[in-house]
C-alpha cells in the first residue's frame, strides 16, 4: 500500500487544525510563486522558455507527430522516446486540469474559504506544467509539434468520474492521481539520468524541468493528504494502482522507454524518500 510518509512529516488528518495547514501551503505558494505568480514567470522566462541548448539530433516532425497521435513506432532513439513521454504525459495532464477546472469554478467563485483558495493555485501550478514538458521540444531545431491527440477512452472515464464523484471521494480519488503522477515523473526523471550522454546540457534541461514539475506535485499531494482521512489515503493507493497501469494504454511511448510492469508495480512501495533530496528540500509536505 502506498502510505507516503516523511520521518519530518506531521500525519495530516481532517481531525487536525487543517485551515492551519491551508495557511501554511498558501505562504508557501505565495514564497514560490509570488502572489500574482510574477516569481514563477520571471523563473519560467529566465531559466526554462528561453533555452539556447541545441540538441545535435535531429528529429523528423512527421514521425514525432506520426507517434504523438498513436505510437506504433519503436525503430527510434531512447532520446526520442523519452521526448514524446514528456508530450504525451503532459497532454493528459492538460486534458485533466482543464476538465476539473471548469467543474470546480462554481465551488470558487465568491469563496473566501483557504481550501478554494489555495485549489485554484494548485491548479493554475498545473498550467505550467505544459511549458515545461512541451517546451522541451524547443531542444529539437525544426521539430513542430501538432496538437493532434485525442485522450483514449480510459483517461476520458477516469476524469468524468473524478468531477462528478461526491466530495467525500473527490480527493482521495485525486490523491491517488497526484501519486500516480509523482511516481512515474519520479522514475522518467531517473530514466532520463542515464540518456543523452553525449548532450550533457540537454539532459541537464529535462532534469530541472522534471524536478520543476515534481516540487509542485508533492505539494499537491500534500494538499489533498490534509482533506483525507486514513480510508481516504486507502482508497488513494487503490487509485495509484490503477492509475499507473493505465499507462499500458495511454502512454506506450513511455512503456517503449521501460516503464514496464515492473516498474509500474512499484508504486506500491513508492515513497517520498525516494524523491531527489532538492524536491523534499524545497517542496511542501505535511
Amino acid at each position: 500500500m502506498t502510505t507516503l510518509t516523511l520521518s519530518s512529516a506531521v500525519p495530516a488528518s481532517v481531525s487536525v487544525d487543517a485551515d492551519t495547514h491551508f495557511q501554511a501551503y498558501l505562504d508557501y505558494l505565495h514564497h514560490r510563486n509570488g502572489s500574482h505568480f510574477q516569481i514563477r514567470d520571471r523563473r519560467m522566462s529566465t531559466v526554462f522558455d528561453q533555452s539556447e541548448v541545441r540538441s545535435r539530433e535531429l528529429i523528423d516532425s512527421d514521425r514525432f507527430n506520426r507517434n504523438y497521435r498513436c505510437f506504433s513506432e519503436t525503430a527510434i532513439s531512447p532520446e526520442e522516446l523519452a521526448l514524446l513521454s514528456f508530450v504525451k504525459i503532459n497532454a493528459g495532464e492538460a486534458y485533466g486540469v482543464e476538465v476539473t477546472a471548469n467543474a470546480r469554478k462554481k465551488k470558487w467563485e465568491g469563496s473566501t474559504e483557504l481550501v478554494h483558495q489555495v485549489e485554484q493555485l494548485v491548479m493554475k501550478e498545473e498550467d505550467y506544467h505544459t511549458r515545461l514538458l512541451v517546451g522541451a521540444a524547443q531542444h529539437y531545431d525544426g521539430l513542430t509539434i501538432e496538437n493532434a491527440w485525442s485522450p483514449p477512452w480510459p483517461l476520458r472515464l477516469l476524469i468524468g468520474a473524478l468531477v462528478h464523484v461526491p466530495q467525500t471521494l473527490f480527493h482521495p480519488v485525486l490523491i491517488g492521481a497526484e501519486i500516480a503522477g509523482l511516481h512515474a515523473f519520479n522514475w522518467l526523471l531517473n530514466r532520463i539520468q542515464s540518456l543523452f550522454k553525449d548532450e550533457v546540457l540537454i539532459r541537464e534541461s529535462l532534469e530541472a524541468r522534471l524536478i520543476e514539475i515534481l516540487t509542485d506535485e508533492l505539494g499537491h499531494v500534500a494538499f489533498n493528504r490534509i482533506l483525507v482521512g486514513p480510508k481516504g489515503r486507502a482508497v488513494g493507493g487503490w487509485v495509484a494502482k490503477q492509475v499507473t497501469r493505465s499507462h499500458r494504454i495511454m502512454s506506450k511511448e513511455l512503456v517503449a522507454l521501460g516503464f514496464d510492469d515492473q516498474a509500474m508495480a512499484a508504486v506500491e512501495d513508492f515513497d517520498l524518500d525516494q524523491l531527489p533530496e532538492t524536491v523534499l528540500r524545497n517542496g511542501f509536505f505535511v
